[in-house]
C-alpha cells in the first residue's frame, strides 16, 4: 500500500505528464483510493500549493443534480433573441475569467478565428508546446487550477455520471478546460466486500484513470502529528501501538486489481516519456535516480498491475536486448562490435536472437549465396554467433535449422553444414541419408 506522502509524488507526476504529452485524446487523470480520515484532500492542496496554484475541491457527496454542469436560464442577445444556456458552477466560471484574463493579457483583445469555438472557449490558448507551458507554470505566468473531485463514487447516481464526464472529457456543456487545469477525483475503497455505501466504477470508466491505492503509515502520521502540534501522550501511544493509529478491517481496503489495457499502455508511455522533462517542478531528492525508478514502477503498477509491471521492468533491466540479424552481418567477420554483447546476453535473449536469425535465412539465404565473399564472411559471424550459444541453445537452434527450409523449399542446414561443429551435429536426431546428404554438402 502506498503511503500518503509517496502518493503526493505519484499524483503530482501523473498531472504533470499531461503538460508534455501532445496525444490530443489521452488524460492523465489520477483516482485516488482510501479510507476515510487518512488526509488525501490533504495532500491534494499540498501539491497545489507547491505547484503555486490552486485546488479547488468539489465535495461529491454534497452535490445535486445540475449543480455541476449549471443550471439552465434563458435570457436575450444583443438583438433581443430569446437564448438558452447554463448558468456555470462557481469553479467553472472562476476558470473562464482566468482564461479571459490571461488570453488578453498575451493578445489583447478576442481573435476572431476563435469565433466558432462558441463563447465558452473562445479565450482557448490550448496549443501552447510543451517546453512554453512547462515556462509558464515554473515563471508563474500561468497560476496551475487542480479540480480536485473528493468522493466522487458516493454521490447521486445523477451526479455521479456528471463528474464521471468532466473527469474524462476534461469539459463541461461545451466548455473545454484550458492545459493548466489538472483533474484529481477521490474515492472510498469500492469492492464487494466494503462497508462504504458507494457506486459502482465499471471497468471501462476505472480503465480511464490511473488508480492510486493509498494507505495510513504510522512514521509519516507521527511527523504530521509534531508539526501540527497533537499531543505527545496521543504520538508516544500510537508509537507505541501503531495499529491502534486506523481500523485495520478488510472491509475497509480496496483489493480491486488494475488490470492492463492498450489504453493503458498509452498512459505508461506518457508517464514514462514525460519525467525527464518534469524534473523542474520536483526537488533534487525526488529526483534521485532511485526515488524516480520506484515512483515509475509504482505508476506502472498502479495502472497495469504488479505482475505485468514486473516483467515490464524485468525487460528493461536485462542484461541486453536481442540482436538483430542485420546487426549481427553489419559487424566484421570477427563480431567485434556485438561479440561482447552476446557473452553478455541471457539464455532467452540468445534464443530469441536465434529465432529472428533463423526468420531472416528463411526468407534470405538464397539471395546471400548470390555473393560468395560476402557469403563465406555470413558464415564465419553465423560460427562464432553458435560458438558463444550455450550447449542447450546450441541444439536449439540446430535442430531449428535441421526443420526450416526457404521459400523456394531448400533445407537451411544443409546450405550452413559447416557452421556447427562436428559434435552438435551427432547430437541431432538424423537420419542415415540425411547425414550423408549433408556431409556430401560439406565435401
Amino acid at each position: 500500500m502506498i503511503s500518503i506522502n509517496e502518493a503526493k509524488r505519484l499524483v503530482k507526476r501523473a498531472i504533470l505528464a499531461n503538460l508534455v504529452t501532445e496525444k490530443k485524446n489521452l488524460a492523465i487523470t489520477p483516482l485516488v483510493s482510501g479510507k476515510h480520515g487518512i488526509g488525501k484532500s490533504a495532500m491534494i492542496k499540498s501539491i497545489a500549493e507547491e505547484l503555486g496554484g490552486v485546488c479547488i475541491t468539489i465535495e461529491g457527496g454534497t452535490l445535486k443534480e445540475g449543480e455541476i454542469t449549471g443550471l439552465p436560464y434563458q435570457y436575450k442577445d444583443e438583438a433581443g433573441q430569446i437564448r438558452f444556456r447554463f448558468l456555470p458552477y462557481y469553479a467553472v466560471e472562476r476558470i473562464q475569467n482566468e482564461e479571459r484574463r490571461l488570453f488578453e493579457q498575451a493578445h489583447g483583445t478576442t481573435a476572431d478565428s476563435d469565433a466558432l469555438l462558441g463563447d465558452e472557449n473562445r479565450f482557448a490558448q490550448n496549443e501552447l508546446t510543451p517546453a512554453e507551458k512547462i515556462n509558464a507554470l515554473r515563471s508563474g505566468a500561468v497560476k496551475p487550477v487542480i479540480i480536485f473531485i473528493d468522493e466522487i463514487n458516493r454521490t447521486e447516481n445523477t451526479v455521479y455520471k456528471e463528474l464521471m464526464n468532466i473527469l474524462l472529457t476534461r469539459s463541461v456543456n461545451g466548455y473545454q478546460f484550458p492545459w493548466w487545469v489538472f483533474f484529481v477525483g477521490a474515492m472510498n475503497p469500492s469492492t464487494q466486500n466494503s462497508v462504504y455505501a458507494t457506486n459502482e466504477m465499471d471497468p471501462a470508466q476505472l480503465d480511464r484513470f490511473i488508480k492510486i491505492k493509498v494507505g495510513d503509515n504510522t512514521r509519516e502520521w507521527l511527523s504530521y502529528g509534531k508539526k501540527a502540534g497533537i499531543s505527545p501522550d496521543i504520538l508516544s501511544f500510537i508509537k507505541d501501538n501503531p495499529k491502534c493509529l486506523s481500523a485495520s478491517d478488510k472491509e475497509l481496503d480496496d483489493d480491486e486489481k488494475p488490470m492492463p489495457s492498450p489504453r493503458g499502455w498509452d498512459m505508461v508511455d506518457t508517464l514514462l516519456s514525460s519525467e525527464p522533462f518534469l524534473r523542474v517542478f520536483f526537488t533534487d531528492k525526488e529526483n534521485d535516480p532511485k526515488v524516480v525508478e520506484k515512483d515509475m514502477k509504482s505508476l506502472v503498477t498502479a495502472k497495469l498491475g504488479s505482475s505485468v509491471s514486473t516483467m515490464f521492468f524485468a525487460s528493461l533491466v536485462a542484461q541486453t536486448r536481442a540482436l538483430m540479424p542485420e546487426e549481427i552481418f553489419a559487424d566484421d567477420e570477427h563480431l567485434t562490435k556485438f561479440g561482447e554483447q552476446l557473452d553478455r546476453m541471457s539464455a532467452g535473449k540468445r534464443i530469441q536472437t536465434c529465432d529472428l536469425m533463423l526468420g531472416y535465412l528463411k526468407e534470405n539465404i538464397e539471395f546471400m549465396m548470390l555473393d560468395k565473399t560476402g557469403f563465406e564472411k555470413a558464415k564465419k559471424q553465423l560460427s562464432i554467433l553458435v560458438q558463444k550459444l550455450d550447449s542447450s541453445s546450441r541444439l536449439l537452434f540446430a535442430q531449428n535449422l535441421s526443420s526450416a527450409k526457404t521459400e523456394d523449399g531448400n533445407s537451411l542446414i544443409e546450405m550452413l553444414f559447416d557452421v556447427f561443429e562436428h559434435d552438435l551435429i551427432e547430437m541431432l536426431d538424423l537420419s542415415d541419408a540425411t547425414r550423408a546428404a549433408i556431409e556430401g554438402s560439406k565435401s
